[in-house]
């Protein structure tokens, strides 16, 4: 849509507008293609993606997968368990359980967790078992 030339018809001048700014926005191509459930980019934009990406309020849905290895690396320490030596899925299934706080730092540690849930490829390739080590993050988020 993005390429076709101008139109008479002022409809579809609009839709070649909003085709356009989409291309200009990576970000938001990616949260409109990412699978409801499993977080996967599916290739679909369709209705119920939109309504997820206007009416949600998880701040994650929109980073790629490398960004959210990144933020699982930067909050590694206080995403896993307190006598844990590494982060385990365990923890963070813990976590993710877990209802909004109110308090902004612990809630951003509980949307991260909910957020690797609904992406189960990128749970299962940070994970070895039931372990999420830093070295694996570390070359996830490269």
């Amino acid at each position: 849509m993005a390429n076709k030339g101008w139109s008479p018809n002022p409809a579809v001048n609009e839709n070649i507008r909003l085709a356009k700014a989409l291309l200009r926005d990576p970000g938001l191509m990616s949260a409109l293609d990412r699978h409801g459930s499993t977080g996967a980019l599916d290739g679909l934009i369709d209705r119920t993606s939109l309504n997820a990406v206007i009416n949600g309020t998880n701040y994650f849905q929109f980073k790629t997968d490398k960004e959210l290895f990144g933020e699982m690396l930067e909050h590694y320490n206080q995403l896993k368990g307190r006598f844990g030596r590494d982060l385990t899925v365990s923890d963070l299934r813990k976590l993710a359980g877990q209802s909004l706080t109110g308090d902004s730092p612990k809630d951003h540690l509980i949307q991260l967790a909910q957020e690797m849930f609904k992406r189960t490829n990128a749970l299962n390739l940070a994970s070895s078992g039931n372990r999420i080590t830093q070295a694996m993050l570390r070359y996830l988020s490269r």
